[in-house]
């Protein structure tokens, strides 16, 4: 089975706007990706009050998604002085 990782940040890279970035498995079809994101992301009631965004049904105006390739190896590494 396929996953996503979908990270979500109060303020993201573009002109402080919350952002989500959702990292898939280059097997998901596009209406998977599509239904993932509008389940988990731009439907999710407590997210987006948590970002602060009011947003009707239809409008997510102000919320920048950016869609990416899952890879296989994550590196977190720790940065020195």
């Amino acid at each position: 089975m396929a996953e996503a990782i979908i990270r979500v940040s109060k303020v993201g890279c573009c002109g402080g706007r919350p952002s989500a970035e959702v990292f898939v498995d280059p097997k998901v079809s596009t209406d998977a990706v599509n239904k993932l994101v509008q389940v988990n992301v731009t439907r999710n009631k407590d997210l987006l009050k948590k970002l602060g965004l009011a947003a009707c049904a239809s409008c997510i105006s102000g919320f920048d998604i950016w869609i990416r390739q899952h890879y296989d190896i994550d590196m977190r590494v720790a940065v020195g002085k």
